[in-house]
């Protein structure tokens, strides 16, 4: 398993972000990982995705994922087993969010668990990439909120 931790306070409330990032077509302007949209819907809480991406400038399978929105507190997602995504791996994550005086702690993670043989490449060659890349990904969301 890989994961990537990163973390901002931003200057808007929680359910700004909260939209901000239930919105693949808005979040992929701070997660450049996100290629193509090319499914999303709602129910309640529930948002189901689908889309496909690069992970390190390497184009991937189109993933499916399913988001679950926990008040204003939480975003969690996972993915979807889906052909042939679900061969290479699997992940999880989510947004953690908690009001303070400065704004809205954000915490953002994505864990990525890689099933053999891809396992033994792709987790040495994206292990340190990714863990920039979401750190510079909360950098991201952290600017593009507060400027508009």
């Amino acid at each position: 398993m890989i994961e990537g931790v990163g973390e901002a306070v931003v200057l808007r409330p929680p359910e700004d972000i909260i939209a901000f990032v239930t919105d693949l077509e808005r979040y992929k302007t701070a997660d450049w990982k996100i290629g193509r949209v090319l499914e999303q819907r709602r129910e309640g809480d529930r948002i189901f995705m689908r889309h496909d991406g690069t992970l390190r400038g390497v184009p991937g399978p189109a993933v499916a994922l399913e988001m679950v929105i926990e008040g204003r507190t939480s975003v969690r997602y996972r993915s979807v087993p889906t052909f042939p995504s679900s061969a290479v791996l699997t992940f999880d994550g989510g947004f953690e969010l908690a009001e303070t005086g400065e704004g809205t702690r954000v915490v953002h993670t994505e864990r990525f668990r890689f099933h053999a043989p891809w396992r033994f490449a792709a987790e040495p060659f994206l292990r340190a990439w990714l863990a920039e890349d979401v750190r510079a990904e909360m950098r991201r969301l952290k600017d593009l909120l507060e400027a508009g």
